[in-house]
């Protein structure tokens, strides 16, 4: 790049928070650009009300079909914590409690490049409005989320 250009992006991007075009209001092409040679850090959110049973979501798209773990992207600022909240409420239509972080998972196989996953357990005594509580991993999930269960499942109390 030259010295040009270098200024260039530096000024497009700080045109991003200017106005307010951080995620998740940052144009896909910009997103897609930026998850291409940057981590972009996303919370898989294992729902619980016992520790031994969790919530997964049915999911029918161009990337799967099948079951999965509720998640997505952190927000600019946003915690871990209330990532996991606002997933479960915006999602779920339930309120979670964040219990803690079991594992970290960097996508190999990310459509945009470069995710890492934060997978947390979270709890709750309502019920949500999507999704089946499990006791066992089905066979129709994304291997990974399968992963992510198997190490959830063999935690002790």
């Amino acid at each position: 790049m030259t010295p040009e250009e270098v200024q260039q992006l530096e000024a497009l991007l700080k045109k991003l928070r200017t106005e307010d075009l951080l995620p998740p209001k940052t144009p896909l092409p910009v997103w897609k650009a930026i998850h291409g040679i940057v981590p972009v850090p996303c919370v898989e959110v294992i729902v619980t009300t016992t520790g031994k049973d969790f919530l997964l979501t049915h999911r029918k798209d161009a990337d799967w079909n099948g079951w999965h773990i509720p998640g997505g992207y952190l927000h600019y600022r946003e915690s871990i914590e209330d990532g996991c909240k606002r997933i479960a409420r915006e999602e779920l239509g339930i309120s979670v409690v964040f219990e803690k972080v079991i594992d970290t998972y960097m996508w190999p196989d990310h459509p945009y490049s470069s995710a890492l996953s934060l997978v947390c357990i979270c709890t709750t005594s309502e019920k949500p409005e999507v999704g089946e509580f499990f006791t066992e991993i089905p066979k129709e999930i994304i291997k990974h989320h399968g992963d992510f269960l198997q190490k959830f499942l063999s935690m002790e109390d």
